[in-house]
């Protein structure tokens, strides 16, 4: 009889293989960097001022910016925001995440930029409280025991648990309470990482 996986509970042989090693592996740098790299493609921030380009590669011609008065309150952007990737280096260290949990943000972030409108941009703090929200909610549905939100309020150490709340309430509206994914769709999200 074939021995079953303890995550599953299906036989280990039913498995990718390689997705088996790679949630048995710790966190690495070039985990980090990656998410990071695919938040700063999913989403964009009032602060870039290169587009993106096109499917064929030519980035459009844009017209001159016209000078305007700052439409978002500049309180809301946290002092001394840290870059991205040290943002879930940190998180990663201070809660530690496990692959599984850090790599399903990669799931719920494509899915969450097929919600979003094309031409939306952000604040600078919106990529932190979105990956913060992701891996939230990514670790409260993998595990049966994950940190509280107080607890991620602490390890983000710049939101507070009044935002935090709402980070998680919003993106679980955004994906529609839909937090499902099988093998395969982990597969594709997480392929990078399966060599």
């Amino acid at each position: 009889m074939s021995r079953r996986n303890p995550l599953s509970l299906i036989p280990t042989a039913l498995h990718n293989p390689q997705l088996i090693r790679l949630i048995q592996k710790p966190v690495t740098g070039h985990m980090v960097f990656y998410l990071a790299r695919q938040m700063s493609n999913i989403i964009p921030v009032a602060e870039d001022s290169s587009p993106a380009p096109t499917a064929s590669g030519t980035v459009p011609p844009t017209p001159p910016r016209t000078p305007h008065k700052a439409t978002f309150d500049q309180s809301l952007v946290p002092p001394g925001l840290m870059p991205l990737e040290e943002f879930i280096a940190r998180l990663v260290q201070k809660s530690r995440v496990q692959v599984p949990t850090l790599l399903t943000t990669l799931v719920y972030l494509q899915r969450l930029q097929t919600k979003l409108p094309k031409m939306a941009k952000g604040l600078p703090c919106t990529r932190h409280r979105v990956f913060l929200a992701t891996l939230i909610v990514a670790a409260k549905y993998l595990n049966d025991s994950s940190p509280k939100n107080m607890h991620w309020e602490n390890f983000a150490d710049i939101f507070d648990l009044a935002e935090i709340n709402l980070m998680e309430k919003q993106l679980l509206f955004l994906l529609d309470y839909d937090l499902r994914f099988d093998e395969p769709e982990a597969c594709r999200h997480f392929e990078p990482f399966m060599s």
